[in-house]
């Protein structure tokens, strides 16, 4: 399958899309209505069957697929490790979130089964966004404002990024929206300045369709995450300085946001490597 190319005719569903949908069901059941500790080995199977699913989905729209290019496909599995584990060495300073249930596991095997929960979260939101992609409107120009046109703006984004992760990590109480939009301040300017994939190589040009469809990406992805968890064992709960108030599953409704930029490091941290990320055209 030529992946630089949207294929603009529908296609049959892949078969390993029923399969993924199978998996899903499943261990939805399992992870809600289960008994005694499940979530850590269940987690990973219910997440492949999203990742199976959603991209024979794209693929049923004409999209190329990120399952059935492996090289691709496990370099997001892989990467997604040491990313989100970032996001759990900020933790441990900063509290935002913490696993109950989790204790009941020595503290090796407790790595293990996060890690391997971990390595799901890119591909998730990576078929998520193949999918999307898709979608005629989000191949439309909603959004034309230049941003990072100058060399000056990347550099104070490069800075704003470092300033932002500096103070969320000394008043933790004031800076839990800068978690989820630091690190993209950070390293998407190094992007542009190593000639990879970057935002700001995009909106520079008035281009916003790419943060828009990741927006909307990680944002799905934080439902479900959110959704799956509220009746799993082990799961997690936030304990978000001056947000928990309504909530939406375990997550303050505003806490949802997050989910926005989010999706934006994963984008970031990913092209940092190298590694194509799907693209309106295919993988790029």
């Amino acid at each position: 399958m030529d992946l630089q190319k949207v294929k603009t005719t529908k296609l049959p569903f892949p078969l390993y899309g029923w399969a993924g949908l199978l998996f899903l069901l499943v261990f939805w059941y399992i992870n809600w209505w289960g008994e005694g500790l499940r979530t850590h080995w269940a987690f990973f199977p219910l997440w492949t069957g999203y990742i199976l699913l959603v991209d024979a989905l794209a693929v049923r729209f004409g999209r190329p697929s990120i399952v059935l290019n492996i090289r691709i496909l496990f370099k997001y599995f892989l990467l997604s490790i040491p990313v989100w584990w970032i996001f759990e060495f900020i933790n441990d300073h900063v509290y935002y979130w913490q696993y109950i249930g989790s204790e009941s596991f020595a503290e090796l095997e407790r790595n293990f089964w996060k890690t391997l929960c971990f390595s799901t979260v890119i591909p998730a939101v990576f078929v998520t966004v193949n999918l999307f992609w898709s979608v005629p409107w989000f191949n439309r120009h909603h959004i034309r404002v230049g941003a990072g046109r100058t060399p000056a703006g990347r550099g104070a984004f490069f800075v704003a990024g470092w300033l932002m992760l500096a103070f969320t990590l000394i008043f933790p109480e004031y800076g839990m929206a800068f978690l989820w939009i630091s690190l993209f301040f950070m390293i998407d300017p190094v992007n542009y300045w190593f000639g990879n994939r970057s935002i700001l190589r995009e909106t520079a040009e008035g281009d916003w369709r790419t943060v828009i469809v990741f927006f909307a990406a990680a944002l799905s992805c934080g439902f479900f995450w959110e959704m799956w968890n509220i009746h799993s064992w082990p799961k997690w709960i936030y304990t978000f300085p001056f947000l928990n108030g309504l909530k939406v599953f375990e997550m303050p409704l505003a806490g949802y946001l997050g989910y926005l930029p989010f999706g934006l490091e994963l984008f970031a941290l990913v092209a940092l490597f190298n590694v194509p990320v799907p693209g309106r055209e295919g993988f790029s």
